[in-house]
């Protein structure tokens, strides 16, 4: 039982409220203040106009109307949750540095994102990502993609709820209940009223206060440990610090192969096809307000992961001579932050509150996300698919209230299901990353494989989800065989400690062989009992990369035995040009067979219509025709390059050879 001086008092429980009092306002103000303002506004001549935009695209959409900077910083949060703030500062201390340099991974990410996947969406001007499955495969590789998305995001956003509630409840007391009911009524009430409008502009309130809190901890570390120099001299001398760990072996943790490659696949499943992330991309009216969103954006995440790694830096040059999770101070990793919080900004009124509105402000982030997100896709894409009949706007949007009330109350009894599970709560967030990739894989195949059938990727994407929770489920059966990671800890330096841990400092760090022996069992090699723990061992930044691997290899065999379908009657806005893209510089030669038979800068109408001329024209006119397909083959995709006129006037050339 946490001490009274390890306690929130009376101004760190206002602060906590004032952050929900003030998201609660935002998304009261958009859901009724904003709307009655607009139909005032709207009345008269443009009246039908105006109030037109009161409808589900506007809900789930805010209409198109968000700007770069709230939609950079909705970005940023809904992904940059409670768990990171609490997780990231834990693996800087028990696993060293390495894991910082996912910021170059960030860099690769959001490039490729603003440039391959974000624009595909855009413009083909979809509400929910997965229409694009339907467009490109069928509807049933749509449904199980939604369904698999669906289940992901429940669960996720039921432990970013619990996670943090317990993570501070354990070190300070904080009631669990009392915070989980709280976020989960609050957060579900103003995504409810107000939409996407309401949870982008709260999302952008909370990241600031997330940046302001993780800065003070910064700064008072390095303040309390006598200056940047003595933090960073310290966690050299603990073995933390290390960017260049280039060991090939799969198994470990985490390397420069498995960050900048691992990584970037298993943040591109986030960034690049994940609703969420999708669904803002569409709230800003152009693909270059959408590309200036995601390049803040990027600014952004880099900064908010370097305050964390950073306070795992502080945190460590506090304990560095006192590990309190060696000591049974604390019961797990992610209560280390918690714990400095509270024994290095108690003193400083009202920091700790800062503290506590900066956790739960990443867990309201994500899960005011993942409401809106669901109620999107749910409706779109499962919810149409069996009611068959289409739906009035009006009842689009009803629906779409519904679903996210729905949703909220889900997650808030899901959240006490998570809570009965114990020890296998970081299993289950570990399942996360686990339903992610096989659905980044599905739209990477329908991006780039035109041959690919419907009934190959449904295979592959049902086959790599069954895969990848195997060994999800081996992983954690034989993780007790699996070598440790961790790096040794000291508690030799534990002098002051509180009276209630006097007599086990006493008793155990007397002898200088007891503590040579702790320190060094802890990097120890496991004898491997079972000839699966390498291949269960791989590190979870390379589950994303081999779920694709299992995808491919099956959606091709599928393809094969079911028939492959012919790139050229592909209609080319479905598939993406990646060497046109990425590549310009090469030989035409060369680009012309990586387009593998896909006819861009055409328009279906246009590829029936040439088929005609070829087969209509003599030989010589054959051979004319034939260069002409080769100069318009060497087109880019008009989804990224080409406008609306260009492509009319290609039509027109086409229908005056007719």
């Amino acid at each position: 039982m946490p001490s009274k001086d390890m306690r929130f008092d009376v101004v760190d429980y206002i602060i906590f409220a004032l952050l929900l009092l003030f998201s609660a306002a935002i998304g009261l103000f958009y859901g009724f203040i904003d709307k009655r303002r607009k139909k005032k506004k709207g009345d008269g001549e443009n009246g039908a106009i105006e109030q037109s935009t009161n409808t589900a695209k506007d809900y789930l959409l805010a209409g198109k109307s968000m700007g770069v900077f709230p939609t950079a910083m909705s970005l940023l949060a809904s992904f940059m949750s409670a768990i990171t703030i609490l997780g990231t500062p834990a693996e800087i201390y028990i696993y060293g540095t390495q894991y910082w340099i996912i910021c170059i991974s960030y860099i690769f990410t959001v490039y490729l994102t603003a440039t391959l996947f974000m624009p595909m969406f855009v413009k083909l001007e979809v509400t929910s990502a997965y229409e694009y499955l339907e467009k490109r495969f069928d509807r049933n590789v749509r449904l199980v993609a939604s369904v698999i998305f669906s289940v992901q995001m429940i669960v996720y956003m039921a432990l970013v709820l619990y996670a943090p509630a317990l993570a501070l409840s354990q070190v300070t007391g904080l009631n669990v209940w009392i915070s989980v009911i709280s976020i989960g009524v609050i957060c579900t009430m103003y995504t409810t009223v107000g939409g996407m409008k309401a949870v982008m502009w709260t999302d952008v309130f909370q990241t600031i206060i997330m940046f302001v809190g993780l800065l003070a901890s910064v700064i008072q570390g390095i303040i309390d440990a006598g200056g940047s120099r003595a933090v960073w001299q310290r966690a050299l001398d603990g073995g933390r610090v290390e960017f260049f760990n280039f060991d090939p072996d799969p198994t470990t943790r985490h390397t420069v192969w498995s960050i900048l490659f691992g990584a970037t696949f298993t943040w591109l499943a986030i960034y690049g096809f994940n609703q969420t992330q999708v669904q803002r991309y569409l709230c800003v009216p152009t693909v270059r307000h959408a590309k200036l969103a995601l390049l803040f954006n990027l600014i952004g995440l880099i900064f908010i992961l370097s305050l964390c790694c950073g306070v795992g830096l502080v945190i460590f040059a506090k304990y560095h001579l006192c590990d309190p999770l060696k000591l049974g101070l604390i019961k797990q990793a992610d209560q280390l932050y918690p714990l400095f919080v509270m024994e290095t900004l108690k003193r400083f009124k009202g920091l700790p509150g800062i503290f506590l509105a900066c956790v739960f402000s990443g867990a309201l982030s994500t899960l005011s996300s993942g409401l809106n997100s669901l109620a999107a896709v749910v409706l779109a894409d499962i919810i149409k698919f069996f009611y068959r009949k289409p739906l009035t706007d009006k009842q689009d949007l009803l629906y779409s209230k519904i679903l996210s009330l729905i949703f909220g109350v889900v997650c808030i009894l899901v959240t006490y299901l998570v809570s009965l599970l114990g020890n296998l709560l970081q299993a289950s967030l570990s399942l996360f990353g686990v339903l992610s990739g096989p659905i980044s894989a599905i739209f990477m195949i329908g991006f780039f494989l035109p041959w690919i059938n419907s009934a190959g990727a449904l295979v592959g994407l049902i086959v790599s989800v069954i895969v990848q929770i195997w060994i999800f489920l081996g992983s954690q059966v034989l993780r007790s065989e699996m070598r440790s990671f961790r790096l040794p800890t000291r508690i030799d330096g534990c002098t002051n400690l509180r009276e209630n841990v006097t007599m086990l400092v006493n008793t155990t760090i007397t002898s200088p062989i007891w503590y040579q022996t702790q320190t060094t069992s802890l990097c120890r090699t496991l004898i491997k009992k079972s000839p699966l723990v390498p291949f269960y061992g791989m590190s979870y930044f390379w589950y994303t990369m081999f779920s694709i691997f299992t995808a491919l290899i099956v959606s091709v065999v599928v393809s094969f035995f079911t028939g492959f379908r012919k790139p050229e009657s592909m209609d080319p806005k479905f598939i993406i040009p990646v060497f046109d893209i990425l590549f310009p510089f090469l030989p035409e030669r060369i680009l012309s067979k990586l387009r593998f038979g896909v006819r861009y800068g055409q328009n279906s109408i246009q590829t029936d219509l040439k088929d005609k001329v070829q087969e209509q024209s003599s030989p010589s006119m054959q051979s004319s025709r034939h260069r002409m397909n080769t100069i318009n083959e060497s087109h880019s995709n008009p989804t990224y390059l080409h406008d609306e006129k260009q492509i009319g006037e290609a039509e027109w050339i086409v229908r005056t050879k007719l």
